[in-house]
């Protein structure tokens, strides 16, 4: 008789948790808000935002364009970005094709958008065409944060016909 109290009891608590609504509309609301805030970040140029919206594990590991752009934990991140930032005099990014879903869960999110990128930086212009980012959201301690990103520049043209 205990045993089945017992059960029954361990049951009950399962299933209240099992019956938990998450609000999958406001996940994605808040989770996009993020998203965008990165690239705001990346225009304004503000670490502060950036480092804000960015976990800061140190196992954690992002992509950007150029080849050395691989980036371990926080501390590699914020370093490359804090000498990009010193670099460029004005950015401005154009974000098209922007997809963001949210497991229903609701503690994890990713997204895909298509970026381009007006650059100055050595006072020379540099446009950026459709660049994708992919990236995957968690959300902490009632927060949400970017766990995850990559930077890629499509090739023109297919490199292998299929």
């Amino acid at each position: 008789m205990k045993n089945s109290i017992l059960f029954f009891g361990i049951f009950l608590l399962t299933m209240s948790g099992c019956n938990q609504r998450v609000d999958i509309k406001a996940a994605r609301t808040e989770s996009k808000k993020v998203v965008n805030q990165m690239i705001q970040a990346i225009e304004t140029e503000d670490m502060d935002l950036f480092s804000k919206i960015i976990a800061h594990d140190a196992d954690m590991v992002n992509f950007g364009t150029d080849a050395a752009e691989r980036w371990v934990g926080w501390d590699s991140l914020k370093e490359s970005l804090t000498k990009q930032f010193a670099s460029f005099e004005k950015t401005k990014l154009t974000v098209k094709d922007q997809v963001i879903k949210v497991n229903p869960s609701g503690n994890v999110a990713w997204f895909s958008e298509v970026v381009d990128w007006d650059i100055v930086a050595q006072a020379q212009p540099t446009h950026i065409e459709g660049s994708r980012i992919t990236g995957v959201l968690e959300k902490r301690n009632g927060n949400w944060v970017i766990v995850q990103f990559h930077i890629s520049v499509p090739v023109s043209n297919q490199a292998v016909k299929y």
